[in-house]
């Protein structure tokens, strides 16, 4: 890996610095990348979109929702628990299409901000007959609580699935208020407020945090992939147009994908896609991901999967290993989502962990140069397998 890998940390994590979506420090980040790849002689465009100002912020509101709708039906009974149920269903539908990067109600409630894409394409060698799009996001994240130790982190799954679950029980209670029972109903309703509060503690703290310098999630991603593209222009594939996308938004719900796959829904019919997420962790990587999604899976495109699998026997020095994971997504989810084939790159550990994730420790002095250096060359390799069909 040229030194050019690591620098491009050093400006963005340092010298920028914070990049939370919306901010001067994202806007900076994306002029960073922009100017990169002008500089390698491509035509990036730069494409600003509406992004909310937080990512927790629906699951904030619905869970205010819950407690607000829940409380009025314990003191009103019947009369109010049709309108509780409207409500809470409402909010349990937009949650999981938020999670799955649908439009939805909730979101009319957010504040927004404007973030940008810059994405410029390096042409085959020949004429191309494929398409793939290598993709990193360059806003950070903010620094909850939740993620400042791994037991925590652990509870914070845990409190997914818990708080998923009691929206949907939620929602049959106040209707079995409404038209069986309202003693029994009611009962149901109250033993599910501790569970409403605390989604809602959990997902309002994480707004009063500072961003983080983001080193490693996601400014290595976006060295891995500036380090491509010049590898790329020195040596293109011979039939497969490169698209590099630096994304914004992404954690906030990957809207800088969602803008993306909204734009060129029809250039993106054929193509693929590969992410590059948080691959500068000390003892990580590389690693791609076998499943993605907090509640329901999504997964890698089998072909890609194949590729990878194939790549980590022909290049073993390199050390590729797969693991799950279902904690937060990458923008390779929204992707996926959307139908497009897709393989995330995600610095998960052997034991699954992501080093100094969304916390303060996120900074360049403890980027793993190696790590950076071999999740690199692993992606141009697998870049170059697929080229070749």
């Amino acid at each position: 890996m040229s030194p050019t890998a690591l620098e491009h940390v050093r400006q963005l994590a340092t010298t920028i610095g914070p990049r939370g979506t919306g901010t001067d420090g994202e806007r900076s980040g994306a002029e960073y990348a922009a100017a990169r790849l002008s500089e390698l002689g491509l035509t990036p465009t730069t494409a600003p979109f509406p992004a909310p100002v937080s990512g927790w912020r629906p699951f904030a509101i619905a869970a205010a929702t819950a407690i607000a709708t829940t409380l009025l039906t314990i003191a009103g009974g019947r009369a109010g628990a049709w309108t509780g149920a409207a409500l809470l269903l409402v909010a349990t539908v937009s949650v999981f299409l938020e999670m799955y990067f649908r439009p939805n109600p909730l979101r009319l409630l957010l504040p927004r901000v404007e973030s940008r894409n810059v994405h410029a394409t390096v042409e085959a060698a020949g004429t191309p007959d494929q398409r793939l799009v290598l993709v990193a996001h360059v806003d950070t994240h903010r620094t909850p609580w939740a993620f400042t130790t791994q037991g925590r982190l652990a509870l914070f799954r845990a409190s997914t699935s818990v708080g998923v679950a009691a929206f949907v029980l939620g929602t049959f209670a106040f209707a079995w208020v409404a038209v069986a029972d309202p003693l029994s109903g009611r009962a149901w309703l109250a033993a599910l407020l501790p569970v409403y509060a605390w989604v809602l503690l959990l997902t309002l703290q994480p707004d009063f945090t500072p961003y983080t310098t983001g080193a490693n999630d996601n400014a290595s991603g976006v060295a891995a992939v500036l380090e491509l593209a010049q590898r790329l222009r020195a040596q293109p594939l011979d039939r497969t147009a490169v698209t590099v996308l630096i994304s914004g938004a992404e954690e906030v719900g990957s809207y800088g994908a969602q803008a993306f796959l909204r734009e060129y829904r029809k250039e993106l019919v054929d193509a693929s896609v590969i992410s590059v997420d948080n691959v500068g962790g000390a003892g990580s990587g590389p690693c791609w991901t076998t499943v993605e999604g907090m509640v329901l899976p999504l997964r890698p495109d089998p072909s890609l999967l194949a590729h990878a699998r194939a790549v980590a026997q022909e290049r073993p020095e390199l050390g590729g290993y797969e693991r799950p994971y279902t904690t937060l997504h990458t923008d390779a989810s929204c992707f996926m989502a959307g139908g497009v084939p897709s393989l995330s790159f995600v610095g998960l550990t052997p034991h699954g962990v992501i080093p100094d994730w969304h916390t303060v420790h996120d900074t360049f002095d403890r980027v793993d140069a190696e790590a950076l250096r071999r999740t690199t060359d692993f992606v141009e390799a697998l870049l170059r397998r697929i080229d070749r069909g």
